[in-house]
């Protein structure tokens, strides 16, 4: 069974014409003329692995005036959740309007390190961290919890020691261990951050350079990707992907491939995108 958490977003895209700059100021005047709504963040991870697994469970913090309902989906109300909006001008993205406030509620994940919430070895628990405050001691939860914990860091990264897997991109890695400037330097640093948080597997996503993966081996596989469109979400896609891949008993290596191909695919298409069961079945 996949279990999914983390913080939850509420992707909006409002979509318009530019015919004119505004006399206010040197920007452009956008006419909306479409509004649209999209999980995003945790909520998109969970997205992604519902389309070819149904019976995934999320979990999660929603505002009582959305009114989300959906299967296998639990939600625990708050005043507040982050929204992100952005401006979309004929094709072209204009800006991002955050409007957010840090989540202080702990029920949330307080439940996980409940005596009731048992799993075992063979789930697969995915924390999908943006360090909006859903998740503020993911250090407890690995420790807790029984499952294979796989995560997507935002905090610094010795607040997941112990993970099963964790996936920071190339930015996020860096902060840590400081900038590499060879490949050479990149894989050496990679090697002693494992052991250095007693990762099974650490995974670092590299852009456009593809992804490096470090067990007990190190394995770099370039990107899948033949056009660029939107990279929106594109690590919420690679996350789906390892999680159904190891749900399935597939080793680390081939999950890897699968879901670097589910992020191509995810990057090909505009704006937030849930891969399919036919995009599962072509990665395979």
């Amino acid at each position: 069974m996949i279990h999914v958490t983390g913080d939850f977003i509420l992707d909006e895209y409002w979509y318009g014409t530019t015919t004119r700059i505004s006399p206010e100021a040197p920007v452009p005047i956008v006419e909306l003329s479409d509004k649209k709504q999209t999980w995003g963040g945790s909520g998109n991870v969970w997205k992604n692995i519902k389309g070819v697994d149904p019976t995934s469970i999320f979990h999660g913090y929603s505002e009582k005036s959305l009114k989300l309902k959906e299967k296998n989906a639990w939600f625990l109300e708050i005043d507040k959740i982050p929204v992100k909006t952005r401006v979309m001008s004929d094709g072209h993205y204009i800006t991002r309007i955050d409007d957010e406030e840090y989540i202080t509620d702990t029920k949330l994940e307080e439940s996980f390190l409940s005596d009731n919430f048992n799993l075992n070895s063979n789930d697969i628990f995915v924390i999908s961290d943006y360090n909006k405050g859903t998740i503020k001691k993911p250090k407890k939860i690995v420790d807790k919890l029984k499952a294979k914990v796989l995560i997507d860091p935002k905090l610094s990264l010795d607040h997941y020691r112990g993970a099963y897997l964790l996936k920071p991109n190339l930015k996020e890695f860096e902060s840590f261990v400081g900038k590499c400037e060879t490949p050479k330097k990149l894989i050496a640093q990679a090697q002693l951050l494992r052991d250095h948080l007693y990762l099974t597997y650490l995974i670092v996503t590299l852009g456009s350079e593809g992804v490096l993966l470090i067990g007990d081996s190190v394995e770099h596989y370039p990107a899948e990707v033949e056009e660029v469109f939107d990279v929106t979400g594109a690590g919420d896609t690679f996350m789906a992907g390892l999680a159904l891949s190891l749900s399935l008993g597939y080793n680390i290596s081939k999950s890897t491939i699968i879901a670097n191909k589910l992020a191509g695919i995810s990057v090909s298409h505009k704006g937030t995108y849930a891969i399919t069961e036919g995009d599962w079945n072509n990665a395979n």
